[in-house]
């Protein structure tokens, strides 16, 4: 019986042992994953105005790069960009979010907007970061708002005159138009008999919108302008920044965009800019 005492002690021991050593092998590998793994958030600006861009960045390190997979809602703003940076046992995601809605303007002098949160998953585990409070504030000032500039008078019917005779204008355009038709029958038997397509020569999509800021600025059209300047912002953002936020300044500034301050810029684009 004193014997027997010991040798169960010993059994107890070694079951217990063995128990231990088939826990830790057993270990789920999620648990040992979420120990090593490191996500951090953030977002720049976090203090921003109406039509600025914000940089939503997800730092993952301790993952394989390949298996890191992350997901995010920034409703009412939208991606406009994503740029994935991998290196050694680490990854970087860097989104671009803008948002030009009626959802998006401050009702008061400044909106919080509260993402939801940022959802990492990754081989053999998983993870959520919340995102910092985004604040925006409005561009309008209480004198704006007291004093708007935008009047639109009411409507007034202008005295009908006539520098030439409608009749007279009617056959001459009927005479254009006789002229062009045969021109335009002309050039398509030519361009079929030659049977030569002919080319088109693609005008770079930033030329486009100089040229469409510069119709803005000539026709007096305020709103126009402001978006034209927008499209150039967004243009410019990935090659000259200092251009764009320029650009941007101008959009959305309290002011009205001046014709001389736009010229200036566009001049300053097509010198400075390679297309």
């Amino acid at each position: 019986m004193k014997r027997a005492l010991p040798i169960a002690a010993l059994a107890l021991l070694a079951g217990l042992v063995a128990a231990l050593v088939v826990a830790l092998v057993h270990e789920p590998a999620g648990t040992r994953s979420d120990r090593a793994v490191s996500v951090r958030t953030e977002l720049t600006p976090q203090e921003a105005q109406f039509g600025d861009t914000v940089v939503a960045t997800v730092d993952v390190s301790g993952a394989d790069p390949s298996s890191v997979r992350v997901r995010s809602d920034f409703a009412p703003y939208a991606v406009v960009s994503t740029v994935r940076h991998a290196g050694d046992g680490s990854v970087r995601i860097v989104r671009r979010l803008r948002c030009l809605e009626v959802s998006c303007v401050p009702g008061k002098a400044v909106k919080t907007f509260r993402f939801g949160p940022a959802r990492v998953s990754y081989g053999g585990g998983s993870t959520t970061r919340k995102w910092p409070a985004l604040r925006v504030h409005s561009l309008i000032t209480k004198a704006d708002a007291a004093a708007p500039v935008l009047r639109v008078p009411a409507p007034v019917a202008a005295p009908v005159e006539y520098r030439v005779s409608p009749d007279a204008t009617g056959y001459l355009l009927l005479a254009l138009a006789g002229l062009l038709g045969a021109a335009g029958v002309f050039l398509l038997l030519k361009v079929g008999l030659r049977r030569v397509t002919p080319t088109r020569r693609r005008v770079p999509p930033l030329d486009q919108v100089l040229g469409e800021l510069a119709a803005a600025s000539s026709n007096g059209d305020s709103g126009r302008r402001r978006r034209a300047l927008e499209e150039l912002a967004q243009q410019l953002e990935t090659v000259d920044q200092p251009l764009s936020a320029e650009s941007r300044v101008l959009a959305w500034g309290p002011e009205e965009p001046k014709p001389e301050a736009i010229s200036d810029l566009t001049s300053r684009v097509r010198k400075d800019v390679p297309r």
